[in-house]
């Protein structure tokens, strides 16, 4: 009885630890020089974590055996039957579970032909316009008609709740073409460590 309670626990444990959102924010900025920032937040953005790429002090390494790429066990995985699509219905399903938060985009765009720089407003500003007054997106162009120039500043901020994931990643693990990739990994893995 209590080995019930302790596996009980511990997946109650597990299923709050999933309940808890993830917060990502972006920020990024180019103009003379670009500048990109990407942080992670947890527990509803009371912990952050800054991972943007900066470069790090080299350290001299061990050299190691050179590993041989193997490229025929990734192509039979790769060749699975159903494998692009059920691929793609995983990406749009995870991609349904983010929520943005706030979206704010500056565009400052400019062409060598002010002409040229009109038909591309009349074609932007119809899809910039409706999204801009979509919820938490505010989206603005300004055009620079006297020289040609490319300038953005964009801030953006998802939350994703990793409990809302394990449904797609099940139904696509349970399904006959997960079954037939994994199959493939492990058939593939198998034949490397002969």
């Amino acid at each position: 009885m209590l080995a019930l309670y302790i596996i009980a626990g511990i997946i109650l444990f597990i299923i709050l630890v999933l309940s808890i959102p993830i917060d990502m924010a972006v920020d990024f900025a180019a103009e003379e020089n670009v500048k990109a920032r990407m942080r992670v937040g947890w527990l509803f953005g009371l912990v952050w974590k800054d991972i943007s790429g900066r470069k790090k002090k080299k350290v001299e390494k061990i050299p190691e055996k050179k590993r041989k790429i193997r490229i025929k066990p990734l192509l039979s995985v790769l060749r699975t039957k159903g494998l692009a699509g059920a691929t793609l219905k995983l990406a749009k399903r995870m991609l349904s579970c983010l929520k943005v938060r706030q979206l704010d985009a500056d565009f400052r765009v400019g062409l060598d032909d002010p002409a040229d720089m009109g038909m591309m407003c009349a074609v932007l500003w119809p899809v910039i316009v409706p999204l801009s007054s979509f919820g938490p997106m505010k989206l603005r162009m300004e055009p620079a008609f006297d020289e040609p120039a490319f300038e953005v500043n964009l801030y953006g901020r998802v939350r994703l709740f990793p409990i809302q994931m394990v449904g797609p990643l099940l139904g696509f693990i349970l399904s006959p073409t997960g079954w037939r990739t994994v199959r493939s990994v492990v058939v593939s893995w198998w034949k490397q460590k002969r």
